[in-house]
C-alpha cells in the first residue's frame, strides 16, 4: 500500500511531475552539462541508483537525449538558466565558457568539479604552466602567437614538434597534430587560425597510458588500474587493462595521479593521460571527466568510472575500483568512409559470446565513436581476440 506519494494518474501532469520533483532530496538533483554518450552512460549509472539526472542537450538527437526523459533542449549559452533547475552540476564535454562558470560558482551554483579543476583540464595552455610550477613532469611548451613562436622552438627543440589546439573543438575536430618541418607547421597555422595554438616538444613515446581515479569532495579518491592505449590517426582504438608495465610504472602512475588530483581538488572523474618514455613518465593531458578510456569498467570493475563519478560529485561513497578479470579489452567502434551503421549488424555481433556491445544511437560519420565492445577473458590474446571479432561483425566485416 502507498502511503505516502498519492498514485500517479494514468497521463501524469506538469504538476504532478513538479510535485513528485520537489520530493527529492536536494542531493539528487543532478544536472549533466552535455549529451553525448558519455552523458549517456552516466545517465544510466545514476538511473541505476535511483537518481534520474536532468540533461543539458543541444541536439534531439544527441545520445543521450535519445535515451534520458529529463532533458532540456538548449544552447549551451542557457547554462545560467539550467543551473537554476540544479543542485549540482557536472560536465561531459569541454566546450564551455570558463568565465560564465566562474561566476555561477562565486554566486553559489555547486560545479563538481570546480573551475579549479576544469580551468585546469579544459585550458591545455593554463594546465602546462599549473602543472609545471608544481613540479609535474609535462613536456617542453609554448605558446604560439605567432610564426616566430613557432620557430624559436624549433631552434631549440628541432623536428617533428607537437601542435595542439589549446581548446576542444566540436565533435570530431582535429586538435593535434604532429608536424615534420617548418612548411607544414605554418600550413597548420594558417588551417587553424581561428583557434589557439600551442606547440610542445616531441617525445619519443614507449607507451600511451592512462590512470583513471574517483575522487570526493573530502579527498577520498580510488584508482581504477592502469590501463594502455593503441591509438589510430589520433584516436584511441583499444584499450587494455590492466597495462602490460611493472610495477614499479603501475605505482608511480597512481601516486603521481593522487597528488594531482589532491593539487587541483578534483572531484568526479579525473583521467590522467601519460607517455611512457625512454626518461620515465610525462603527462600529456587531463579529462576532469569520465574518459573513453574508462569505458572498460562497466562489465570491468565492480563500479563504473559513471556510476563513480555520479557518488563523488554528490559526495556518496564511493565503489570498489579493481578488475575483475586478469585481461579486458575495449575496442572503440568508428564511423568509416562507407557509412556503416552497426546497428545494422547488431545480430552478426550478438553471436559473439563473451563480447558486451554498447551502441551510442549516433548517425554513422566518418570518424565519429558509435559504440565500443568490451570482451573479458583469462588472458589479454583472448579478451583482444572476442572484442574485434565483435568490432568486425558490427561494421560488417568477417569476424575471425
Amino acid at each position: 500500500m502507498n502511503q505516502g506519494r498519492p498514485l500517479p494518474p494514468k497521463t501524469p501532469s506538469a504538476e504532478y511531475a513538479r510535485s513528485v520533483a520537489s520530493e527529492l532530496p536536494a542531493l539528487y538533483k543532478l544536472g549533466i552539462v552535455g549529451a553525448s554518450q558519455i552523458a549517456r552512460m552516466t545517465h544510466q549509472a545514476a538511473v541505476k541508483l535511483g537518481i534520474t539526472p536532468r540533461l543539458l542537450a543541444e541536439d534531439l538527437h544527441d545520445s543521450a537525449a535519445l535515451a534520458a526523459p529529463a532533458a532540456v533542449f538548449s544552447h549551451p549559452d542557457a547554462l545560467a538558466a539550467f543551473a537554476e533547475s540544479c543542485e549540482v552540476i557536472t560536465f561531459e564535454h569541454e566546450r564551455l565558457d570558463l568565465g560564465l562558470l566562474q561566476r555561477l560558482e562565486d554566486d553559489g551554483t555547486v560545479i563538481r568539479p570546480g573551475t579549479r579543476t576544469v580551468r585546469a583540464a579544459f585550458d591545455k595552455m593554463h594546465q602546462r604552466r599549473v602543472l609545471l610550477n608544481r613540479g609535474f613532469p609535462v613536456p617542453a611548451f609554448a605558446e604560439v602567437r605567432g610564426p616566430d613562436d613557432l620557430l624559436d622552438f624549433s631552434g631549440v627543440y628541432g623536428w617533428p614538434l607537437v601542435l595542439k589546439s589549446v581548446r576542444s573543438g566540436e565533435p570530431g575536430d582535429r586538435g593535434v597534430w604532429i608536424v615534420e618541418n617548418a612548411q607544414e607547421a605554418l600550413r597548420v597555422m594558417s588551417e587553424q587560425s581561428s583557434r589557439q595554438l600551442m606547440v610542445e616538444e616531441y617525445l619519443a613515446i614507449v607507451k600511451e597510458l592512462v590512470l583513471v581515479l574517483a575522487r570526493r569532495p573530502g579527498g577520498s579518491a580510488r584508482c581504477y588500474p592502469l590501463v594502455e592505449l593503441s591509438i589510430d590517426d589520433g584516436a584511441i582504438k583499444e584499450i587494455r587493462a590492466p597495462a602490460a608495465v611493472g610495477h614499479h610504472v603501475a605505482t608511480e602512475s597512481r601516486e603521481l595521479s593522487l597528488r594531482l588530483a589532491d593539487e587541483l581538488e578534483a572531484v568526479g572523474i579525473l583521467a590522467v593521460e601519460l607517455f611512457l618514455t625512454t626518461n620515465g613518465l610525462i603527462i600529456n593531458e587531463l579529462a576532469a571527466r569520465p574518459h573513453n578510456a574508462g569505458h572498460w569498467t562497466i562489465e570491468g570493475a565492480p563500479t563504473s568510472q559513471f556510476e563513480n563519478h555520479v557518488r563523488a560529485v554528490l559526495d556518496l561513497p564511493l565503489g570498489p575500483t579493481w578488475a575483475t578479470a586478469p585481461a579486458i579489452v575495449t575496442i572503440n567502434v568508428m564511423g568509416g568512409l562507407e557509412f556503416i551503421d552497426p546497428a545494422d549488424h547488431l545480430p552478426e555481433a550478438l553471436t559473439v559470446e563473451g563480447a558486451q556491445i554498447h551502441l551510442y544511437g549516433k548517425q554513422p560519420l566518418p570518424g565519429r565513436k558509435l559504440g565500443h565492445v568490451t570482451a573479458i577473458g583469462d588472458d589479454m590474446a583472448q579478451a583482444q581476440s572476442l572484442a574485434r571479432r565483435a568490432e568486425a561483425a558490427l561494421m560488417g566485416r568477417r569476424a575471425w
